[in-house]
């Protein structure tokens, strides 16, 4: 019932110690990356509404489901400069407890020359992150779900480590004929345990709200998020694309406030879409405003925060592949392979 799902999402903001990050302050950026094709293609970091793709329904606990039982996922990301993440998923479901999952993230940033003080290369040493994930979620009614994740995060570059541990809180309202949902989700809620140095960092902690609809006369879902809900301000400072611009002269000219808080305001937003033509494989894209103002350079037309892909189904097998425009010179693909076993 809708005031079942509204309490659920009064406890998870009210329960929450929120602190505003600033870019550069947050610490194991991996627990921000996409581990699901699906969610990549459509430019969001989870999706609000039930799926049979168990990479991209673990992001959102709450939405796992009798229809993901036994089904496992494999995910392959092909990075920047030889930087590579791969992912697996495993969901089990056990009726009245509910419905869990495993997963396992793993980011390695490749192989680096060993250096003494003069330069002399000694040996080579790897870096890698890894993400643990047990996932549980649970139906409270016909409408109402929740769920949880218990995320440890271990990072080892050489032969130094640190862990963390965070935990994602959700709470998702599904329509009885499927066709809307809503979910909010408080990701990354947690600590560093161990520090590669004295200094503490905060984890990217995000607040977001997710909505999907599927509409009534056409094979299409549209999907919207609004992230960072606990902080306004998501423009950084950038001295390569500076707001106020500077004539040969000397004279500043401001940025106009108006178009200031529409460009802060819009990169709060993540919108996706994705269309169904058969049963057999959909096309999914998506656009971050935000992901466009930080990757794109000034006065060059750029593609950053446009996503896309195409998934394929058959029989048991849910293949999907897709790619998300960073920057112009480079930008990810993501391939998962779903299995119902």
């Amino acid at each position: 019932m809708k005031k079942y799902f509204l309490a659920i999402s009064i406890l998870i903001m009210s329960s929450l110690s929120i602190k505003a990050q600033t870019g550069g302050s947050a610490v194991y950026s991996v627990l921000s990356l996409h581990s699901s094709a699906k969610t990549a293609a459509l430019g969001m970091d989870f999706l609000p509404c039930f799926s049979d793709d168990i990479t991209a329904v673990i992001n959102n606990p709450a939405t796992l489901s009798q229809e993901n039982h036994n089904d496992i996922g494999l995910t392959y990301t092909s990075l920047f400069s030889g930087i590579n993440q791969a992912s697996l998923a495993y969901s089990h479901n056990l009726n009245k407890i509910g419905s869990l999952a495993f997963g396992l993230q793993y980011l390695n940033y490749g192989s680096f020359d060993m250096t003494e003080e003069n330069g002399d290369v000694v040996g080579k040493f790897a870096a890698a992150d890894y993400v643990f994930t047990l996932s549980w979620g649970k139906m409270l009614d016909s409408n109402v779900y929740i769920g949880a994740n218990l995320k440890p995060v271990v990072s080892q570059y050489e032969s130094y480590n640190a862990f963390a541990l965070a935990i994602d809180l959700s709470a998702s309202y599904q329509s009885t004929d499927r066709t809307w949902a809503v979910s909010l989700m408080a990701r990354n809620i947690g600590k560093q345990i161990k520090t590669f140095a004295s200094q503490d960092f905060s984890l990217p902690f995000d607040l977001q709200l997710a909505a999907s609809k599927k509409l009534a006369h056409a094979p299409m879902t549209i999907y919207a998020a609004i992230t960072n809900l606990h902080k306004w301000n998501l423009r950084e400072d950038d001295p390569l694309n500076p707001r106020d611009e500077i004539d040969l002269n000397g004279e500043i000219t401001k940025e106009n406030k108006f178009v200031g808080i529409l460009d802060n305001a819009f990169r709060h937003f993540q919108i996706g879409v994705e269309i169904t033509p058969s049963k057999y494989f959909y096309l999914a894209a998506g656009y971050s405003w935000k992901q466009n103002r930080e990757m794109s350079i000034n006065d060059a037309f750029s593609a950053a925060g446009l996503s896309y892909g195409i998934g394929i189904n058959y029989s048991r097998f849910r293949l999907c592949y897709s790619r998300n425009e960073y920057h112009r010179y480079g930008a990810p693909n993501y391939i998962s392979l779903i299995i119902k076993i």
